[in-house]
């Protein structure tokens, strides 16, 4: 557990619980210790990659690069290799 005084200064010494529940700084009860806080200690966030979005491929003179279908694992026609997934069409309702 992490501990703080009442002026926010963070404190990682030893410790007296009071038989109240109240925690002291020192290693014994004196006229010197301090009340001391109990804070939260909250990990360091991971880190996630960003989606990017796909984007096609282009050479030198900025046209853009066709698949080669001899290399089914892999598309040249995208940076990264992977073509993004196609759009579900929702076909229209006959009126009547």
């Amino acid at each position: 557990m992490a501990y703080q005084f009442n002026d926010g200064e963070v404190y990682d010494g030893p410790t007296i619980t009071l038989p109240d529940g109240r925690v002291v700084s020192g290693a014994t009860f004196t006229p010197e210790s301090r009340r001391l806080y109990e804070i939260e200690v909250v990990p360091e966030p991971v880190v996630v990659a960003q989606v990017t979005e796909a984007v096609r491929a282009r050479d030198d003179s900025g046209r853009l690069v066709a698949d080669d279908k001899a290399t089914p694992e892999v598309n040249e026609a995208w940076v990264g290799g992977k073509a993004p997934k196609k759009k579900a069409v929702r076909k229209k309702k006959s009126g009547s």
